[in-house]
């Protein structure tokens, strides 16, 4: 049967890659990026997102690209995952508001998939950590996000176990064209194809939008095994592998040189949870799929009339490249929001590297291989029901990460 896989891990090790770059990749020709006023976030844990800033590089240059953008509240990013915790104070101003389901103060921030309603509160945890990644607010407090200023869709597609159906999955993909997300991140897998999904994802291409997705945890040569949505040959999709601190591919992280587009950090990665310390630190690709459509996101603030297939190839060919990475993903290299968006990688001064006092331990909550039960498929949201194809209801279970 078909199975919907939240794409995380709590693995630490990692394993080197070696293959060559695609040649075919070519640099879009892009105007030099205005410079923005905006010096670095003072959220005391920046310090702690070394996928954003590491002394060592292997991050993804983001203080470098907000000098030249800082993203733009007129983009809309859909997460398709197990849904937010809205109550955190990074996501404060931060969430698209769904006019269809919203009531007299009370707004509805996107749309419950699995249980067809407007209750999109995050009763696995998955969904605010990849949440916090794209977009937590620059407030002066914990994190934040690659993005703080594009609006965050949340759609609910991924229940209190981490499974779902492929089925409402692709409803919630059309969904999210059909209202605007230019951004698409998809932290999960199926490890059987999908026609309904393939189509859905096609249709998003054809309203602008890119879908950022899982390359799957699995450890394997995605060439050889495919899993999907990562499998798709569709224009419109980024597929994302994870890489440690120290550039290596995780050892959980899927690859391969015909499926696998990008590389982006994804061990010990500390974003928002739903715990009492509203934060925690996991791996997988799960955490690499956001930092990637964070990048997106950015770009599409600089470029609002490129088409996703543009974004798409622009994306790959402004990778940084990475000696452990060549012929592991067709770009070799870990994504790079600076280039992406024209702008300088030399560092920034004042220094971008400050000192992280590390938070209490109490209350943190650290990545944890869950198993759970067979699901049947929720039915589709009468909300979405303009855009859902006719699909055969199928049951579905999710696979360990």
């Amino acid at each position: 049967m078909p199975r919907i896989n939240a794409a995380r891990r709590a693995s630490r090790e990692v394993r080197p890659g070696v293959e060559t770059l695609d040649a075919r990749l070519v640099l879009s020709l892009v105007a030099p990026a205005p410079k923005v006023a905006t010096s670095l976030p003072s959220d005391p844990d920046l310090a702690r997102q070394w996928g954003l800033n590491d002394p060592a590089d292997v991050d993804i240059n983001a203080p470098e690209a907000w000098r030249a953008t800082t993203g733009s509240a007129s983009t809309i990013v859909a997460v398709l995952d197990s849904g937010v915790d809205a109550a955190n104070p990074e996501f404060r101003n931060r969430l698209w508001v769904n006019p269809a389901a919203s009531g007299r103060g009370k707004p509805a921030y996107g749309w419950n998939f699995v249980g067809n309603n407007a209750d999109v509160r995050d009763d696995y945890g998955h969904g605010t950590h990849v949440a916090g990644i794209i977009g937590a607010a620059r407030d002066g407090k914990g994190i934040v996000g690659v993005d703080w200023n594009a609006r965050l869709m949340i759609l609910k597609v991924l229940d209190s176990r981490g499974g779902g159906d492929p089925a409402v999955a692709a409803a919630a993909v059309r969904f999210a064209a059909d209202n605007g997300a230019r951004v698409i991140s998809v932290s999960w897998a199926l490890d059987v194809y999908s026609q309904d999904l393939y189509d859905a994802i096609a249709h998003a291409g054809s309203r602008g939008a890119v879908v950022v997705v899982s390359a799957g945890n699995q450890g394997v040569n995605g060439d050889l095994r495919p899993v999907y949505p990562a499998s798709f040959d569709l224009p419109n999709i980024l597929v994302v592998a994870a890489v440690d601190r120290s550039g290596a591919l995780a050892s959980f992280s899927n690859y391969g040189a015909g499926t696998v587009d990008v590389a982006a950090p994804g061990v010990d990665v500390y974003s928002t949870f739903p715990s009492r310390s509203r934060y925690a630190t996991l791996s997988g690709t799960s955490m690499a799929v956001p930092h990637v459509a964070g990048v997106v996101s950015l770009v599409v603030a600089r470029h609002p009339d490129w088409s996703a297939e543009r974004i798409v190839e622009h994306v790959k060919a402004t990778v940084k490249p990475v000696a452990a990475l060549a012929g592991v993903t067709s770009s070799g290299g870990i994504v790079d929001a600076a280039k992406a968006v024209g702008a300088p990688t030399s560092n920034p001064a004042p220094p971008i590297y400050p000192t992280a006092t590390p938070p209490p331990r109490r209350g943190m909550v650290v990545a944890r291989e869950v198993r759970p039960r067979p699901l049947r498929p929720a039915p589709a949201p009468a909300l979405a029901a303009r855009t859902i194809p006719a699909f055969q209801p199928r049951g579905v279970r999710m696979a360990r990460a």
